[in-house]
C-alpha cells in the first residue's frame, strides 16, 4: 500500500560533488552522494506567505507550532537497472513511479516483506513487482510480471498502463492498485494476493475535472496516489492526488475524494501549480505525515522534488520547500520524482524514480542527519571561491585581456571586445555559435569547474550570452542568458555533429529565469568526470541545476570562454559584460590558500 500518505545505472550509489572543479577532483566516483531536504530555493526564489490553512509565520497571533525541518536522505542507488535484458518484463529501458506495499502486513504468504510495483513509462507500459524482505533490498523480480498489461481481455485495450499505486483497503480487505491507461483515465483493479488482479473500475477522467472545474479542459488525468484521508472528520475515508494536464499543457496536481476507494469526486481547484521553484509543471505527488504534519511530496521540471505543507479541510496547500535535490551526473542526470516515503523500524526509506527522461529507473535513499544541504551548494559562504580562484581564472580588471591566457582565438577579424571599467565587454554579434567569434582559453586537465559573473538585460529575442566550451563549429556545449517571447531564459544547450540538443516542449534544457531576475547573473560548467554539467544563480550564492548532462567524452572539447550574440543582424546589438571567469580550487589549492 502507500505506506505514506504520498518522469536512472548501477547498483552503487550516486557520488556528491563537492562544488569547485577540481574538488569535483577530490570526489571518488560511485561513493554515497548525500544530500537534504534543503531550503535553499527558498530564498533563491523569495517565496510568499502560506497559503490559507497552512500554519502562520512565528510570532502571529495564529502561529501553531514553528515548521519541522524536513528530513536528509541519502541515496543508496537505483535498486532496478532499465539495461537489464534479463527483466521479466522490460519493453524500452525506462521504469517510473515505485510504489511501496506492505505485503507481510496483509498478504497471506507473501513472497516477501515488501512488495514495489513499478512500470515502464511509454507503451506498451505494464505493471512490474519486484519484492524483498527489507527496503534496504536485494530485491528479487517477479517472473510473472507485468502483473497487470495494456489489455485487458473484454475491458479495455489502450497503447500503455502505468504508474502502479498499491493500497490495502480493509473495508474490502483485498489490495487496490491504481494505475493509468491511457492517460486520459485511471483505473483500479483488486487482489488477495497482490499477483493476481480482477478488474475493479475507471476512477477519475479527463470528463471529470472537466465538470468539477468548469473553464478549465483536461487532457491528461494520470499519477495517481492513494492514501487515507487525513481530515478524519470527512465522510469520505480516502483521498487522492493526481496529476492533470490542461489544454495549455501545463501540469498540476489535483485532489480527489472517495468513501470507498471506488467512487471518487474531483475537488473544484488544483491543490499544487508550478510556480517559480517548480518551472513548468508538478507531477507525481504523494501525502506525507512528518512529525504531525502533512505534506504533499511532488516532483517538478527542475528535477527537485518538492514539499509543501497541507491543510486537509480545506485542501490548500503552502509554500514550497526543497525536499529531495539530485546530483547533476548520472544516474540521477538532475532529476527525481514520484516519492514515497516510508518509516520501518525507525529509518525512513524514500524510493524514487530518478534519472533522464526514456532512461528512468527506481532509486531508494535513507534519512541521513549528517547528509549534504544540497549538492551545488556545499560552499555557500563562498560558491565560487574568490578567495582562492585556481589557474586559468581572470578578475578581467586591467585595461587589456591577457593573451597569453586567452590564447584561442575563433574568427578573430570580428572581435570587437575590449577590456574596461573592471569587465570583458562583448557586444552581442549577428550571427550564432557558428558565425561570432571567440576568444577562448584551453581546457585543464580534468576535473575542472568554470563560473562566470555577467551583466546582460536581453530585450529581444535571439540576444544572449554566457559560457561556451568548444571543440569547434559542430561541437560544443553552451550556457547562456537569453531572451525568448515569455522573457529570460537560462539555456543549456549541447551541439553535436552540427545540430543542438534542444527539447523546448519538456523544458530539460533550458528554465525560464525567476521573477525578478536582475541583469547580473552567475553561470556555471563543471566537469564531472565522465560528464559535463551547468547551474545558474541570480543572486551568486545559490545555484541551480540547468539542462541535462553532456557526455564529456563524447564532445572532447578543448577551449572555453565567454560568448555573445544576437542572431540576425537585425537585432539590435547591446553589451555583455563579464565581471570575471574563475576555475575553482581543489581541495588541495584550497589547503593551500587557507596555509
Amino acid at each position: 500500500m502507500s505506506v505514506s500518505p504520498s518522469a536512472r545505472p548501477s547498483a552503487s550509489p550516486p557520488s556528491h560533488r563537492p562544488a569547485g572543479p577540481s574538488a569535483v577532483a577530490a570526489r571518488p566516483s560511485g561513493h554515497p552522494r548525500r544530500i537534504v531536504a534543503g531550503l535553499a530555493l527558498a530564498a533563491l526564489v523569495g517565496l510568499g506567505a502560506a497559503a490559507p490553512g497552512v500554519a502562520a509565520p512565528a510570532g502571529h497571533p495564529d502561529a501553531g507550532p514553528p515548521p519541522a525541518e524536513l528530513p536528509v536522505f541519502t541515496s543508496t542507488g537505483p535498486i532496478v537497472d532499465p539495461d537489464d535484458e534479463t527483466l521479466p518484463h522490460n519493453p524500452n529501458g525506462e521504469f517510473i513511479f515505485p510504489s511501496v506495499f506492505h505485503a507481510g502486513a496483509h498478504l497471506e504468504d507473501p513472497l516477501g516483506e515488501w512488495y514495489v510495483y513499478y512500470a515502464p513509462h511509454d507503451d506498451p507500459g505494464g505493471i512490474n513487482l519486484m519484492y524483498a524482505d527489507s527496503l534496504d533490498g536485494p530485491w528479487t523480480q517477479y517472473e510473472g510480471s507485468p502483473v497487470v498489461s495494456n489489455q485487458w481481455e473484454g475491458i479495455y485495450d489502450v497503447p500503455h498502463v502505468s504508474s502502479p499505486d498499491a493500497v490495502w483497503n480493509a473495508a474490502e480487505q483485498k489490495m487496490f492498485l491504481y494505475f493509468h491507461g491511457d492517460n486520459t483515465v485511471t483505473r483500479y483493479a483488486t487482489s488477495t494476493d497482490g499477483l493476481t488482479f480482477d478488474y475493479g473500475d475507471e476512477v477519475v477522467t479527463t470528463e471529470m475535472v472537466d465538470a468539477a472545474q468548469p473553464g478549465r479542459t483536461a487532457t491528461e488525468t494520470s499519477y495517481a496516489r492513494v492514501f487515507r484521508n487525513p481530515d478524519r472528520r470527512s465522510p469520505d475515508r480516502w483521498a487522492m492526488f493526481f496529476m492533470t494536464n490542461y489544454a495549455d499543457n501545463v501540469r498540476h496536481i489535483n485532489v480527489a475524494t472517495s468513501p470507498d476507494g471506488k467512487d471518487w469526486e474531483v475537488q473544484p481547484e488544483p491543490i499544487v501549480s508550478p510556480g517559480t521553484a517548480e518551472g513548468t509543471n508538478v507531477a507525481a505527488a504523494d501525502l506525507w505525515t512528518y512529525r504531525g504534519r502533512n505534506y504533499v511530496v511532488y516532483g517538478s521540471t527542475v528535477g527537485t522534488i518538492f514539499a509543501r505543507e497541507v491543510d486537509a479541510r480545506t485542501w490548500t496547500a503552502g509554500d514550497p520547500q526543497a525536499l529531495y535535490i539530485p546530483g547533476q551526473a548520472p544516474p540521477e542526470a538532475g532529476r527525481a520524482t514520484s516519492a514515497q516515503i516510508v518509516r520501518d523500524r525507525g529509518t525512513l526509506h524514500l524510493l524514487y524514480e530518478t534519472g533522464e527522461r526514456s532512461h528512468t529507473t527506481i532509486a531508494h535513499a535513507v534519512a541521513d542527519p549528517d547528509g549534504w544541504r544540497d549538492p551545488l551548494n556545499p560552499h555557500p559562504e563562498d560558491p565560487t571561491y574568490a578567495q582562492c580562484p585556481a589557474p586559468g581564472s581572470d578578475e578581467l580588471d586591467g585595461g587589456a585581456l591577457d593573451r597569453e591566457l586567452w590564447s584561442t582565438g575563433v574568427r578573430d577579424g570580428l572581435d570587437r571586445s575590449v577590456v574596461a571599467g573592471g569587465s570583458w565587454q562583448i557586444p552581442t554579434y549577428a550571427g550564432n555559435s557558428t558565425s561570432a567569434p571567440f576568444t577562448l582559453q584551453p581546457l585543464p586537465g580534468t576535473p575542472w569547474e568554470v563560473t562566470t559573473k555577467l551583466t546582460l538585460d536581453p530585450q529581444v529575442n535571439f540576444q544572449q550570452a554566457g559560457l561556451i566550451v568548444r571543440r569547434d563549429d559542430a561541437n560544443a556545449v553552451r550556457i547562456s542568458l537569453s531572451h525568448v517571447d515569455a522573457g529570460k531564459r537560462f539555456d543549456f544547450i549541447w551541439r553535436k555533429a552540427g545540430v543542438d540538443r534542444n527539447n523546448t516542449w519538456t523544458m530539460e534544457d533550458v528554465a525560464m529565469a525567476p521573477p525578478g531576475t536582475g541583469d547580473t547573473v552567475w553561470l556555471r560548467v563543471t566537469h564531472e568526470g565522465e560528464w559535463l554539467t551547468a547551474s545558474y544563480s541570480v543572486d551568486g550564492q545559490t545555484f541551480v541545476n540547468l539542462g541535462r548532462a553532456v557526455p564529456a567524452g563524447e564532445l572532447a572539447a578543448t577551449d572555453v570562454g565567454p560568448f555573445a550574440y544576437r542572431g540576425p543582424a537585425a537585432t539590435p546589438e547591446v553589451t555583455a559584460a563579464f565581471d570575471w571567469v574563475r576555475f575553482s580550487p581543489s581541495a588541495e589549492q584550497l589547503e593551500g590558500c587557507a596555509s
